[in-house]
């Protein structure tokens, strides 16, 4: 059976996306020690990246071009078809069970923007539509990335801030959408816009996204009153007769323990050490997705 693919996207900054893809893909390396998990970082601030390989690992493949950015550059723009998709295999530092997480990682340089404004300019220069551009794009994605779902059980995209062109490819090719929000209005503000660009506008080439977005409420303050009141909003909108979203019962928290177990120290943690707090949380997000993947 194919890995599934899931993007991690809100066109809002701070509301927990890098957060929630690390821990994500340590959650089910740990609830599966057999399964195999791929983070594609399509974020230019490589936060994901950093958290998961470390400033060095991650410069040297910068400097040598094995990024998603070098990638779509070698392929797009100068148009070297020789150059391949390079994954750092076990970049996790994390050990559960005794063994390190299976986790692997295509990392982003800050150079993502420029490339893909790059490859816009030199296809419209040859006279292709926008439309055009996007099913090349896609076509590369099909090609390259989505046959990667015979290698690995879960594959996670960390999706920028906004929408860019290559991370409204992966949130169409994803079997699930998660949507991290914050329960204040400025968080909520943009979901329907997100719904409406990518879940009822067609792009000509690229299907609609399989499930509707799956939001997950990040950093949650019981005893506060506007969250509890936003929450409830959240969730009487998702019983609508048509609704735009789907709301996890998971909560994330307010919790500093969260942010913290993403520093990447030089002692080597268990997964239950570094997750202290927070790895039932976890679970309860993992088997929750997990349900929702499956049609449970």
């Amino acid at each position: 059976m194919a890995g599934k693919l899931i993007s991690v996207a809100n066109m809002k900054g701070g509301v927990g996306k890098t957060t929630t893809v690390v821990s994500l893909a340590e959650a089910l390396a740990a609830d599966n020690p057999a399964a195999s998990i791929l983070v594609v970082d399509l974020d230019p601030q490589a936060s994901a990246s950093v958290c998961l390989a470390g400033d060095d690992i991650l410069a040297k493949m910068i400097r040598d071009g094995n990024t998603i950015d070098g990638f779509l550059e070698d392929r797009l723009v100068t148009q070297d078809k020789s150059k391949s998709l390079k994954i750092r295999g076990s970049v996790s530092s994390t050990c559960h069970a005794g063994n390190p997480l299976k986790i692997s990682l295509v990392p982003c340089g800050p150079q993502l923007r420029i490339v893909e404004r790059n490859i816009v300019y030199l296809l419209t220069a040859r006279n292709l539509a926008m439309a055009a551009i996007e099913q090349k794009i896609w076509k590369l994605f099909e090609t390259e990335i989505l046959p990667l779902s015979n290698l690995y059980d879960y594959i996670i995209f960390d999706c920028p801030p906004g929408i860019s062109t290559i991370s409204e490819v992966a949130i169409r090719a994803s079997d699930l959408v998660l949507v991290p929000t914050i329960p204040d209005f400025i968080s909520v503000y943009g979901l329907r816009a997100f719904y409406q660009i990518l879940w009822q506008t067609r792009t000509a080439g690229l299907p609609l996204p399989k499930l509707l977005p799956q939001v997950l409420i990040t950093r949650f303050q019981r005893n506060l009153k506007q969250h509890k009141e936003y929450v409830e909003r959240l969730e009487a909108s998702a019983k609508l007769k048509d609704p735009m979203i789907c709301v996890l019962e998971t909560k994330v928290q307010q919790a500093a323990a969260l942010a913290e177990a993403l520093s990447k120290g030089d002692e080597i943690p268990t997964f239950n050490r570094k997750y202290k707090g927070v790895t039932s949380m976890l679970d309860q997000l993992v088997q929750e997705l997990k349900g929702v993947l499956h049609g449970n």
